[in-house]
């Protein structure tokens, strides 16, 4: 794609303590979760970050979202470097990217409403409601198919499709840039799943915002994604257009995670079969 990028993550690196033999406060060695990861996302495309558990897809959209703070490398938000930002200075990184999690009931809190929830990241950033709490929140509620006389509910009133709908709701109220969708459909049954992804591809067309896409199964980030990027142990093996990655990957990691999904697309899987052949 051309033109700036609205997030521009380059060398990411994050490593933790991990105590050994030189006791809790000591660590003996340092684990490299995430090894000099790389990658642009642009508006109105869907960047899938794609491997199995622990491969270090999680805790790079984190340190894109500085949720938590690189060992190294730099991530660029819409041209600025925002790496090294103080605590103090990240409210309008807040406003430009925002999260949507994998367990909406752990994200939401039991003992607010609706309304206090999804209006939640305006007060939180000492920003003005427009039109008041109660309609702001009924709006954000009709946007993403909820009915807005819901408002006064709490989160255990809902199902976790309903409740996942209130998290891209809160996501939407400042009007991000980029959503970071962190496992945002895998603890949903498969059919809720499918209906929180035309939501977010509507939403997506409507607000043209970049999307980040944390996944394992290969099935959903089919429906979704633009481009791929395909991770194992914190490193990228591969990454492109997503109908190259699904139609002809090159790296064995991605081959062999494309044969464990039973059905991607036949045009696809002739292709892929086709190319295994003549290697």
């Amino acid at each position: 794609m051309t033109g700036e990028p609205l997030l521009r993550a380059r060398d990411l690196v994050k490593q933790f303590p991990v105590a050994g033999t030189a006791g809790l406060l000591r660590p003996a060695r340092l684990f490299t979760a995430v090894d000099g990861v790389s990658f642009d996302l642009h508006a109105g495309q869907t960047l899938a970050l794609v491997g199995e558990s622990g491969s270090g897809k999680s805790t790079t959209a984190r340190l894109a979202a500085r949720l938590i703070d690189v060992t190294s490398g730099t991530v660029h938000l819409e041209g600025r470097d925002i790496t090294a930002l103080p605590e103090k200075d990240l409210g309008e990184v807040r406003s430009t990217i925002q999260v949507v999690f994998q367990d909406p009931f752990s994200s939401l809190n039991p003992r607010h409403t609706v309304e206090r929830i999804v209006t939640a990241p305006l007060i939180y950033q000492k920003r003005q409601i427009p039109g008041g709490s109660r309609a702001f929140a009924q709006a954000l509620l009709e946007r993403v198919g909820l009915d807005p006389d819901w408002v006064g509910r709490y989160p255990a009133q809902f199902s976790g499709g309903q409740a996942q709908r209130i998290g891209i709701a809160r996501a939407l109220a400042v009007g991000p840039r980029v959503l970071v969708c962190d496992e945002a459909v895998s603890a949903l049954d498969v059919s809720v799943q499918a209906q929180i992804i035309n939501l977010l591809r509507d939403l997506q067309r409507e607000e043209g915002f970049g999307c980040l896409f944390i996944a394992h199964d290969l099935a959903v980030v089919r429906q979704i994604a633009t481009s791929v990027a395909v991770m194992t142990a914190g490193k990228v093996v591969e990454a492109g257009e997503r109908d190259a990655v699904f139609g002809d990957p090159q790296h064995e990691y991605t081959r062999r995670l494309l044969a464990a999904v039973p059905r991607i697309r036949p045009e696809w899987e002739a292709a892929r079969r086709r190319k295994a052949a003549t290697r």
